[in-house]
């Protein structure tokens, strides 16, 4: 169900992404993406992390992605544990501007072995944790490492801990490979804040000088992206007659309804979608199923929108400010079992 997930994600990331084409954006603006696959007060929680932007965006250099105070970070993951899967969508630059979707692993390796790599990306050799992005592209294995630390000294006003990473593209990668997209789950390491209020992560994207592999700090900008505190999917059955079962639920977010979200229906042990239907203003649904057996079925919604501002100032001594923002979330139903009528 993770893979499901993220692939919806980045899904939706695709389409969002289109919403900048055309728009007043400068040439570079990505945005974060961060989904709770469990926004319960307190509770562990599978993360879905993100970068995303538009082709003709100036190349990354550099991500730095803060996790909202709050959150308890378990960096302790031994090396060559696998915590959790990378989806990437590249622009070869090389290869006539072609797209290609990559799959990976996100894999805890040990830190010493990056010193001078940390050292040219983050200013320093030493970190907690580092997590590699291991994918193929154009036939190439590719590793990204990630460098996570629990923040200290003014980012521990705002943030319980720091992803950093960088990225080479289009020069110097297999068929200029430039990111578009990734986005990347992590499991054991978040548990959620005790409270039901928001969580506003952040992170700051630092842009390569077109045509050069020489960042531009100028160029740096900062995303937001809002978790809810609270959603709730439910999800009820009801029997009509000729075999026919209506699927009812609804979708609370923060408490309050929430309209024109696409909710899509499965049943257990199989990904593919076997009905769809939108909520409401007041956040319900219904669908209904012809059936010729007794089925268990369960709902599932995942959205992930552009905010028309950021909802927070910027961080200090980011040139460009704030550009870009999004809510995100994922919610998943209990089973529920429906038994036709004659």
């Amino acid at each position: 169900m993770r893979r499901s997930l993220r692939l919806a994600v980045a899904a939706c990331a695709a389409v969002v992404g289109l919403a900048f084409t055309g728009s007043a954006v400068a040439a570079y603006g990505p945005s974060l993406i961060a989904t709770s696959l469990n926004n319960g007060p307190g509770k562990p929680t599978t993360m879905i992390l993100g970068h995303s932007q538009e082709a003709g965006d100036d190349p990354t250099a550099k991500d730095s992605i803060y996790a909202p105070l709050g959150y308890q970070v378990n960096l302790t993951a031994p090396p060559n544990t696998r915590i959790g899967d990378v989806t990437a969508n590249l622009i070869l630059r090389g290869g006539g501007n072609a797209e290609v979707l990559v799959e990976g692993a996100v894999v805890a390796d040990t830190p010493a072995n990056y010193a001078a790599a940390a050292m040219q990306c983050t200013g320093t050799p030493t970190h907690e944790a580092v997590w590699r992005l291991d994918i193929t592209v154009a036939g190439t294995p590719l590793q990204v490492p990630l460098y996570v630390d629990h923040t200290v000294g003014a980012e521990a006003t705002f943030a319980s801990a720091k992803i950093q990473l960088c990225l080479a593209g289009p020069i110097g990668t297999p068929a200029g490979a430039q990111l578009l997209f990734a986005i990347f789950d992590v499991n054991g390491v978040f548990t959620n804040p005790s409270t039901t209020t928001d969580r506003l992560w952040r992170a700051t994207f630092t842009p390569y000088t077109p045509g050069t592999p020489n960042p531009n700090p100028g160029g740096t900008t900062e995303g937001q992206a809002v978790v809810p505190g609270r959603v709730s999917l439910t999800l009820t059955v009801k029997r009509l007659k000729h075999r026919v079962v209506l699927l009812q639920g609804r979708l609370l977010v923060d408490g309050a309804p929430f309209p024109g979200a696409t909710v899509e229906l499965y049943t257990p042990g199989k990904n593919a979608v076997v009905g769809k239907g939108k909520t409401n203003k007041s956040g319900r649904f219904s669908i209904r199923k012809k059936l010729k057996k007794k089925t268990r079925f369960y709902a599932q919604v995942v959205l992930l929108t552009d905010l028309t501002s950021c909802p927070a100032p910027p961080l200090p001594g980011v040139p460009q400010g704030c550009k870009t923002a999004t809510l995100s979330f994922a919610a998943t139903s209990k089973n529920v079992l429906a038994k036709p009528k004659r």
